[in-house]
Formats: C-alpha cells, sequence, structure tokens
C-alpha cells in the first residue's frame, strides 16, 4: 500500500505535501511524489523539452529529499500525460491506498478544482483527500490534536465505505465525529410504514427508526473521541447540508462516499461528492465504494417471517426459526386489507386499537393461528417470537416496511414459485419484495411434484 501525492511545486502544494507526508508516517506507508508534465502541443522545441525536463526534476529530487528528513520513504515520479489519467493509473500500479491533492495555486487550468481533482475522483479505485486547508491534517497525523470529522451518513454502499475510512481513521488517532443524514419526512415515514403528522414533519418514533438504523450502520468505532448522528429534515440537497453544517460546525475534515456517477446518471441523481468538493470550506475526503475496507460476516439477530396462513406460508415460518440464533427473534407477519373507509395514503401501518367485538374476536383469531406456527423446540433454543398483524393495500412494500420499523436482518418469504404468464398474471410478493425491499431475502420454494 502507498500515498500518491500530486504536486506543482507551488506555494500551497508544498504546505499540503507536508500533510501527506505526515499521513503516510502515520499510516506506514510510503509516499509517491509525482508531477506531471501535460504539454500537449505547446512545446514544439525538444530541447525546451529537455530542459523543462530537467529543471523539473531537480524541483521533485529536491522535494523528495525534504520530505525523507521527516522519516519516510518517498518515491519521487516525472511522468506524461493527462494529470488525471497519469494519478489514477499510477495509483493502482502502487495499489495505493490514498489519493492526495492539494486544492489551491496550481498553475496550469487542468489541475483546478473542478477539473484533475473531479476527474481523479471520479475514476480512482482509492479514496481521494483533497487539501483545502493542510495543516489541522498535518498535526493530527503528527498526533499532536484531535481531527473534527463531518461524515455524511445515509444508507448507500459509498456511505459504508466512508463510514469504514473514519473508523481506520479513528485507530489511527482522535476523531471527533459528526455523522449527519439529511432526509425528507415523508420518505421516512413511508420507508418504515408510519404514517405522517399534521403536527409535525417527523414523528419521534420515524427519527428514533433512523437514528437507531443509522447509528447501526456506523457500527463499532475504535479510538477515541465523540461520535454522535446528526439528523436533519428538509427538502433542499443534501450537498447543500453538509456545505452548511461544515461551515457551521468549523469541521477539519468532511468525508463522503462517491457513486461515481457519470453521463446522464451524474446529470439525473446529482452528486454530492462532487458539490461538496467544490462548495466546503473544508478538506474534503471522497471514497468511492470499492474502497471498503472491513468484511465482516452479518450476524442475524431478527427474522422476519411474513405468512398469509397458507399452507405454503406456514412452511417459510419453520425456516425463519431455522435462521434464527439462541437469543434472536422470530417476527409472525400477517398483513390484512385496509378496513372500508380507510384513507388512501399510507400502507404498512400497524393495527389500531380495535374498537368492536367482531374486531377484536378477529384479531385474537389471526394472533391463535401465528402462535400456532411457533415451532415447539423455539423456546428450548432460546428464541423469542413476535406477532405482528399490520394493514397494506400492497403485501410487498408492507412487508419491506416492516423489516426496517422493526430492524430485521433478514426477511423469510415462501413463494409459490411462479414463472412466465402465471406470475404476470398473479404477481409475485417475494418478487416485488427482492426488487424494492432493502433487506437480504431468504426465500423458500414450495415442494416440486415428482
Amino acid at each position: 500500500m502507498a500515498i500518491v501525492f500530486g504536486t506543482d511545486f507551488s506555494e500551497h502544494a508544498s504546505v499540503a505535501a507536508l500533510a501527506a507526508a505526515a499521513l503516510a508516517r502515520r499510516m506506514g506507508e510510503p509516499l509517491h511524489l509525482v508531477h506531471v508534465l501535460d504539454l500537449g502541443s505547446a512545446v514544439s522545441s525538444a530541447t525546451l523539452v529537455d530542459a523543462m525536463r530537467r529543471e523539473v526534476s531537480a524541483r521533485l529530487e529536491q522535494q523528495s529529499g525534504e520530505l525523507r528528513k521527516r522519516g519516510i520513504e518517498v518515491k519521487g515520479h516525472l511522468l506524461d500525460g493527462a494529470p488525471d489519467e497519469v494519478l489514477v493509473e499510477l495509483a493502482m500500479q502502487v495499489h495505493a491506498s490514498l489519493i492526495v491533492l492539494s486544492h489551491h495555486g496550481q498553475r496550469a487550468p487542468r489541475w483546478r478544482i473542478g477539473s484533475v481533482a473531479d476527474r481523479v475522483v471520479q475514476a480512482a479505485r482509492c479514496p481521494v483527500l483533497v487539501l483545502k486547508a493542510p495543516q489541522p491534517i498535518e498535526s493530527w497525523a503528527a498526533g499532536l490534536r484531535s481531527l473534527r470529522l463531518l461524515l455524511g451518513l445515509n444508507f448507500s454502499g459509498p456511505s459504508d465505505a466512508a463510514v469504514a475510512w473514519v473508523r481506520r481513521m479513528r485507530a489511527l488517532g482522535p476523531c471527533e465525529v459528526i455523522a449527519a443524514h439529511h432526509y425528507w419526512g415523508a420518505d421516512a415515514h413511508a420507508r418504515y410504514g408510519l404514517p405522517l403528522s399534521p403536527e409535525a414533519e417527523v414523528t419521534p418514533e420515524a427519527e428514533q427508526a433512523l437514528r437507531r438504523d443509522l447509528t447501526a450502520r456506523l457500527g463499532d468505532m475504535p479510538g477515541s473521541g465523540s461520535v454522535w448522528v446528526h439528523l436533519q429534515p428538509g427538502l433542499g440537497r443534501p450537498s447543500e447540508a453538509l456545505v452548511q453544517l461544515a461551515r457551521k460546525e468549523a469541521v477539519d475534515l468532511v468525508v463522503v462516499g462517491t457513486h461515481q456517477r457519470s453521463g446522464t446518471s451524474k446529470l439525473w441523481h446529482g452528486s454530492v461528492s462532487q458539490t461538496v468538493l467544490h462548495d466546503s470550506p473544508s478538506s474534503v475526503l471522497c471514497v468511492p465504494a470499492s474502497a471498503a475496507m472491513m468484511r465482516t460476516i452479518p450476524h442475524l439477530r431478527r427474522v422476519l417471517a411474513p405468512t398469509d396462513l397458507s399452507e405454503l406460508g406456514s412452511g417459510g415460518v419453520r425456516h425463519a426459526y431455522s435462521l434464527a440464533p439462541a437469543g434472536g427473534t422470530v417476527h409472525l407477519l400477517h398483513v390484512l386489507s385496509p378496513p372500508a373507509g380507510a384513507p388512501p395514503v399510507g400502507t404498512g401501518y400497524v393495527l389500531p386499537e380495535p374498537t368492536s367485538a367482531d374486531e377484536r374476536a378477529e384479531r385474537e383469531r389471526l394472533s391463535t393461528e401465528l402462535r400456532a406456527l411457533i415451532p415447539p423446540e423455539a423456546t428450548l433454543r432460546g428464541i423469542t417470537s413476535r406477532i405482528e398483524l399490520i394493514t397494506g393495500r400492497k403485501v410487498s412494500e408492507a412487508i419491506c416496511q416492516a423489516a426496517e420499523r422493526l430492524d430485521c436482518d433478514v426477511i423469510c418469504l415462501a413463494t409459490h414459485g411462479r414463472s412466465g404468464l402465471t406470475r404476470a398474471l398473479a404477481g409475485s410478493v417475494a418478487q416485488e419484495v427482492l426488487l424494492n425491499g432493502t433487506r437480504p431475502v431468504f426465500i423458500v420454494r414450495p415442494p416440486r411434484d415428482e
């Protein structure tokens, strides 16, 4: 592993090089100091090109020598081509864990933020650190201070990769972490199948569920320094909210994951990392999903077992208990159609308290049928069973929302195994859960007729 630092020998790049060197020493990795000659057709004289190479080589060796005095291994590279392409290619060749760029002082137009930095972030397989204020990073890497981080947190793969890198940084030195999540209140309620409130944009139940899931996504944070989740509801862009929070909290570094979108996908979805890279007052670390540092084995705690109380659905429940560990919980779920006259919005809601004797009797009957599906050995294995009766116009959506609301680790679902025209006509709850849900799904197929 190594760190690649692109320099243009400007004053700001020289200051940033000290931060890159401090990071290399802290991480125990060599530093590759790179200057790229992007001459194109601007220089036609071979003599002039040779003179430029000798001058640049001397400056590169001088800067490399100064950085070696800091107790690190430094390798200088004078390369030709487009700077962004050369940096990304070299990073892959040396198996770089990090590419570092300075923000100000670049002399060639291609080195300005919005050109080289953008393209490097777009193409690199490793994280890219753009230093706008190098001194806090250098002091932290030297063990002289704590680092104040703002982490963009959501439910995506790039966000998970960014979280993994924050864990790595906290293992290297103390970091205070603000994990910020910007969201639309209506989306949060739809995610968990919770009814909206006319009094508030976000209900306490939705906020509590979001905080629970995002805190779980952070996982165990090593090292020292406070860690807290900042929830910010609103209709604006997440990138703008991150930039505003970075200014308000005076953070040293903003860490964001990047989808590395391009073309029409980038225009349609936008780019949080690009906006933060341009507008953040602090240094920015952009982490692609491919740079995830941890590969942990998932631990199952809660299993959702939806059933329509048919023979096939009951078979799926048995498999749900086979997935649950000792001390785990199986949520037996049955989805009912909404009562007549129910409002047209919302689905997956927990049933309100019954208002009539008939409703109480029907609910007790359903609960009894669900309890009858609990295998006798479940208690002996220490598995807890929970009965969940909810209402939903679309069964698949209600199942997905229940999985989010109950924080289930896996959905165990029986399927009729329909295909072709039969599936097109009858639909497939299992298929819709697979396509639209975010939780892993264990599919139980029906036995084949011999």
